[in-house]
């Protein structure tokens, strides 16, 4: 039996904070239709847990991927 070939992965790359607020905007704008700060604001009061992916495809991802510009500020906040 042929042994399997295991399959390279050429590189990682990290994704700056810069990065990230664009992806998330661009994501809160295409599902959404509104800003990053509206959308964190939003989903802190919790506007959107009734919200179903049939309902509104891409709120996952963007559920997702909130947390991660919601931390970078704090970080951010937390290192000056």
């Amino acid at each position: 039996m042929p042994e399997a070939k295991k399959k390279k992965i050429d590189c990682v790359r990290w994704v700056s904070r810069t990065e990230m607020n664009s992806i998330v905007s661009k994501r809160a704008r295409a599902v959404l239709n509104v800003s990053t700060a509206t959308f964190l604001r939003n989903r802190s009061r919790g506007k959107y847990k009734t919200m179903d992916a049939d309902d509104c495809p891409g709120i996952v991802e963007l559920a997702l991927l909130a947390p991660s510009v919601r931390d970078a500020k704090a970080s951010a906040r937390k290192n000056r």
